[in-house]
């Protein structure tokens, strides 16, 4: 029987285990260094092997390890010369101790990271959902031996290295906060949609949830460079000498008094004094395209020829408002185009041109009615940009979060066995040799260094070292 774990991961106590509990990791982070002066020697094994049996077997009682342990321990060396020198790593044999360990069927389960901790692991075994070479085994003690298969059910390793499945409650209070937070972020779209298009851009790349990925962000900006060439091309055939002159005649007749400034917004102050000019003369004509400007006027003006006119006083009238229109024209075609290039963007750049529609398809969401929604979960309606379903509960009927996602803090855990070869996808892994030393690494895993395992080995050996 493995002991009793009352308050295994007591923060006061500080023990670092063999567990991915967020407990634990605190526990190990402010972990102080093991002190050692000031103490006697039999002080410093006794605290030595304190800590480390905490992490290496702490179910397992003092009296059981003992008959475990084995004083031999393995290393391996190369028979050639290549590691004589002053250079080569000193080999830290005494991380072998609790290596004996290692061999044991719950210590493989974990450490291959099919469970979240050795009592988990035990767990999994006595209910028979770990098997070796294909044969379901019950035993958390039983030894692999090198070129052995083990298993575990997929269901429980996605329970045991996934986040805990939130309660109902749990699930629409979470919902109701990330609606109230998603409702704000529409309305403001809405009321500014530049300011939070810039406020996403600004973002870093992991938190900026209107580039996703790179093929997000290239296929906008190809789209942003074509919609700028189209635009440009729309504006170059609706730039024609009629449309000019008509604007321009619109202009004058919606101001008191007429002069060159009135143009300058129209086509800028380059071209402003030819506007002027075209405007005096038909002005000083009292020609009927003062009062009467539209462009199907303007284009008769303009298309007829010079033989066409009843006198020569409107035909030279004509050439002297047709050539600065024409160069007008020309100059606005040349500015249309450069505006177009200029404003295009590489397929490198880092950040998404800005698009006045990206919020066209953003609505409020309704919160969620708890009461309704305890009485019957199927009437849970969440459809979130990054969720569909409740939280966590996407898939009721399954036991662990859905859609899965890893548990908090995995990686500070995450370190693959240099003995142990792992298939995650199929939760398959082999046992390829019991772990060795070899200079400067150890393949036994272990939160603590070579001095704090010397005298741990010292206390069980009792012959020194």
């Amino acid at each position: 029987m493995p002991r009793k774990t009352p308050n295994i991961n007591s923060l006061a106590r500080g023990r670092v285990r063999a567990s991915m509990n967020k407990f634990n990791l605190f526990n190990l982070y402010k972990k102080p260094s093991i002190k050692l002066q000031n103490s006697t020697l039999y002080q410093q094994k006794f605290r030595s092997k304190q800590e480390t049996r905490a992490y290496h077997g702490e179910h397992l009682t003092e009296r059981r390890w003992k008959q475990i342990f084995n004083p031999n321990l393995e290393s391996v060396a190369q028979l050639d010369a290549s590691l004589k020198g002053s250079f080569v790593e000193e080999t830290p044999l005494v991380l072998q101790t609790y290596a004996s360990l290692e061999k044991r069927l719950e210590f493989a389960v974990f450490r291959s990271m099919f469970a979240s901790s050795i009592r988990q692991a035990r767990q999994f075994i006595l209910n028979g959902h770990v098997k070796v070479n294909d044969v379901v085994i019950k035993h958390p003690a039983y030894p692999l031996k090198a070129g052995d298969l083990f298993s575990v059910n997929p269901e429980k390793v996605l329970i045991a290295m996934g986040r805990t499945k939130p309660s109902l409650e749990q699930a629409v209070k979470v919902d109701n906060k990330q609606i109230g937070a998603y409702n704000r972020y529409v309305k403001k779209s809405k009321e500014a949609p530049r300011e939070v298009w810039e406020f996403e851009q600004s973002k870093p790349a992991s938190l900026n949830t209107i580039d996703e990925h790179a093929d997000t962000r290239i296929k906008g900006i190809k789209d942003f460079n074509e919609s700028l060439e189209k635009n440009m091309l729309q504006e170059q055939r609706n730039t024609t000498r009629e449309a000019v002159l008509s604007k321009i005649l619109t202009t004058a007749s919606s101001e008191e008094s007429v002069t060159a400034q009135v143009f300058e917004n129209l086509y800028g102050k380059r071209n402003a004094e030819r506007c002027f000019l075209i405007y005096d003369k038909l002005k000083k004509a009292d020609h009927k395209l003062i009062k009467e400007h539209s462009i199907e006027d303007a284009k008769t003006f303009i298309t007829t020829k010079s033989n066409e006119f009843a006198s020569e006083a409107q035909a030279k009238l004509a050439s002297g408002v047709k050539k600065p229109l024409q160069e007008i024209v020309s100059h606005q075609l040349e500015y249309l185009r450069v505006s177009a290039q200029s404003g295009q963007l590489p397929e490198s750049s880092k950040e998404l041109p800005f698009d006045p529609e990206f919020n066209k398809d953003l609505d409020f969401h309704p919160k969620l009615d708890k009461d309704a929604v305890l009485e019957d979960e199927s009437s849970a309606v969440v459809d979130l940009p990054w969720q569909k379903g409740l939280f966590g509960r996407e898939d009721p009927a399954k036991p662990y979060f859905s859609p899965w996602t890893p548990r908090p803090f995995i990686g500070a855990f995450a370190i693959l066995p240099s003995h142990i070869e792992i298939n995650f996808p199929t939760c398959h892994a082999v046992y390829l040799r019991d772990p060795v030393a070899r200079p400067g690494h150890s393949e036994v895993i272990s939160p603590f260094h070579t001095e704090i395992h010397k005298r741990a080995y010292m206390f069980y050996v009792r012959k020194g070292l």
